[in-house]
Parts: C-alpha cells; structure tokens; sequence
C-alpha cells in the first residue's frame, strides 16, 4: 500500500493553499474590474438617458401644443378656393388671434428641442444624429411663421400687433412627420441604452 512521505503532504499542501490564494486573489481582482467597468457603464448611461429624454419630451410638447392650431385654429384665416387651377392656400396669421405667450411657447419649445439635440448628438452614439436632425428640422419649419411673427413685433409700431402670410397647408403632413420622427428616435434611444445595459466585459 502507497504511503506518502511527510515532506511531499507537507509541500503538495503547501501548493494546494498557494494556488487557492492565487485564485483568490485572480477572482478578486476580477470582481473589482467588473464593478468598475459596471460603474463606467452606469456613469455614461445615465446622462444619455436623460439627454433622450428631455430630446423627446420637448418635441412631444411642441405636438401637442400645435396639434390644435394645425388641425383647426390656422384655417380660420385662410383665403377661399378662387376656383382657379391653383388653390390659394395662404393663411394670413395675426399674432392677437393667438392667446398670449402662445407664440412664444412654440419658439421656445423649438429652441429647446435643438439644444436637447445637440447634447443627445455629443452624449451619442453617433447613429442617433440623422434621427435628431429629422425632428429638429420638422420643428423648425413648423414653428417658422411664429418667428417672422415674433421678429414683425419686435420692429413693428402697431402695440405689438403683428400678420404674415404663409402657405401652412403642408404642416398637418409635417406635424404627423414629426410624431413618426419622435417614434423613430425613441426605439433607436432605446437600442442605445440597451446596448450599453447589455455590454460585457471580455
């Protein structure tokens, strides 16, 4: 029968306990790189979470302010079908058709919706950019006859009165644009946030 020597159970014991304490140390350190890795990942997350967020919640309020007007309130003024070829369809927009700080609103919404944008475009990925630029130019074109409004009333003497003729019969198209846009960036933020949530250490 085999018998082992001291000096032999004595060292083969001696590695047994070092090699625990290699992997020890090996899965200690490991944990230690994976929560800081967690941590970076959580720390880059969050901002972009938020940036999305207040992207998409300006761009939904700009919608939901104009629906009204694009759906009903800008064909108070609008000329009459001549019965010619061409449809006349210039509204004539008199900013004391609008309660106040209506104006303002749509304008302010708008700028918040570029500058929102411009934090999701650095925050990233760059994929996110042609998204952003969609919703941006839709908001836009659709809040422009409040800025010429804005910009008359600021050089105009007639107590803050202030009228433009513009051709609005294309915004119930773009403001149906706009919802899809914001649709659109909303998944593709989505897929951003998971792929941060979802990456793994080699």
């Amino acid at each position: 029968m085999f018998t082992m020597d001291a000096g032999i159970a004595a060292v083969l014991g001696a590695a047994v306990g070092a090699a625990g304490t290699v992997m020890t140390g090996w899965a200690a350190r490991s944990l230690a790189k994976m929560q800081m890795r967690a941590e970076g990942l959580r720390e880059r997350r969050e901002p972009r979470r938020s940036s999305y967020e207040a992207f998409s919640s300006a761009a939904a309020a700009l919608h939901d302010h104009l629906q009204p007007w694009v759906t009903f309130g800008r064909l108070l003024g609008q000329t009459p079908n001549t019965g010619g070829e061409a449809t006349d369809r210039v509204s004539y927009l008199r900013s004391s058709e609008f309660k106040d700080g209506y104006i303002a609103r749509a304008i302010d919404l708008a700028d918040d919706i570029s500058r929102y944008g411009r934090h999701v475009v650095l925050d990233g990925p760059a994929d996110l950019e042609p998204s952003v630029a969609k919703v941006a130019e839709l908001a836009s074109g659709l809040v422009a006859p409040f800025r010429i409004m804005q910009s008359f009333s600021r050089i105009s003497d007639s107590a803050g009165e202030s009228a433009v003729a513009y051709d609005t019969s294309e915004f119930p198209d773009r403001l149906k644009q706009l919802e899809r846009s914001i649709q659109g960036f909303l998944l593709h933020a989505s897929a951003a946030l998971d792929g941060d949530a979802s990456t793994r250490l080699p």
